[in-house]
């Protein structure tokens, strides 16, 4: 200790190790003690960490102990802390062995767990490939039979039958629609419904154009996801209604607005509503006992998917209100 004293350089030397040495343990404890606490659920054997923690902080008093010693030579406490680091490492030198055959297995376990993870994986890659092929022919299949209707549409001189065959195309497009969204989207099971909507309702204007005042689509709409179990039937409610306002609201080209909203509530309740500022309905017009076509496509698809439908004229505007559940029809 006298040495020591004679010569400060080595004093401060010593004094400037232990106590680096001292914080390194320090931190190090510290770091594994919150290692444990946020992943206590996820990490195995977490005990082992605070045994590693014990031991380290104990280290770490060694070197503090180490620094007090050569300013106040208290040997008592030094031995105290020294007997203390002794059973620390003692323990941990004791127990580890007896885990390491556990920790070996787990980690045997983990590598034949990220080879059936691997598997799997690739598994699924593969028949992703394989959905998004189908939804390609699917789509590709409904264009086909757009084009016939089309085409027939184009050798047909009887103007209803036309109207018709244009009718049957725009529902056969609305369910293209939706494997095209799907086979371009990164999740191959469901679509956002408001971008669909929002496509569907500009095609079906651009269908009907008409040399007159045009007819303006303005829309506010909520990204809703859905699968395509919904949103198919939807869409065919989305096209008749669009196509009922185009053609009945605005006769003789007159020109007007189309509004279409899209909102979720609660209890996972949904509301796609088409407002136009056309001529109206009649007033004897009775939506549950209509034998239109269309009207009694929109009640079939609305009790398939469980959801309601209205028909109501409201001042000069006529409204079309459909309300589904989204989370019950696809359970």
């Amino acid at each position: 200790m006298f040495c020591y004293l004679r010569r400060p350089a080595l004093v401060w030397t010593h004094v400037t190790a232990d106590s680096l040495i001292g914080l390194a343990y320090l931190a190090i404890s510290v770091t594994l003690g919150y290692l444990v606490y946020k992943a206590r659920r996820d990490i195995p054997f977490h005990w082992i960490f605070l045994a590693f923690g014990l031991f380290i902080i104990a280290c770490g008093g060694t070197h503090f102990m180490e620094v007090v010693t050569i300013w106040r030579p208290v040997y008592v406490l030094s031995a105290a802390v020294k007997l203390f680091t002794a059973l620390a490492s003692l323990m941990t030198a004791v127990v580890l062995p007896f885990n390491v055959p556990t920790i070996l297995a787990l980690a045997q376990r983990a590598k034949a767990s990220e080879q059936v993870t691997a598997t799997l994986r690739a598994s699924e890659e593969r028949k992703e490939a394989l959905l998004r092929e189908v939804h390609h022919r699917v789509k590709n299949n409904l264009a086909v039979i757009c084009s016939l209707f089309y085409l027939q549409s184009m050798h047909t001189r009887d103007e209803e039958n036309v109207q018709m065959f244009r009718d049957m195309e725009n529902r056969v497009h609305s369910m293209a629609l939706v494997h095209e969204r799907l086979y371009g989207s990164e999740n191959l099971a469901r679509i956002d419904f408001a971008e669909y909507a929002q496509a569907l309702a500009k095609d079906i204007l651009s269908s009907h154009g008409s040399p007159g005042p045009p007819v303006q689509l303005k829309s506010d709409l909520e990204p809703i996801i859905m699968g395509a179990d919904l949103a198919v039937p939807c869409g065919l409610i989305l096209n008749e209604l669009i196509s009922n306002a185009f053609k009945h609201g605005f006769p003789d080209s007159v020109g007007g607005e189309i509004r279409l909203t899209l909102r979720s509530g609660t209890d996972w309740k949904c509301s796609l509503v088409v407002e136009d500022s056309g001529v109206g309905i009649p007033d004897d017009l009775d939506v549950n006992r209509s034998k239109s076509l269309g009207l009694r496509l929109v009640r079939s698809l609305t009790q398939q998917i469980r959801g309601s439908f209205d028909l109501v004229k409201i001042d000069s505007r006529t409204s079309a209100r459909l309300v589904f559940t989204v989370n019950n029809h696809e359970r």
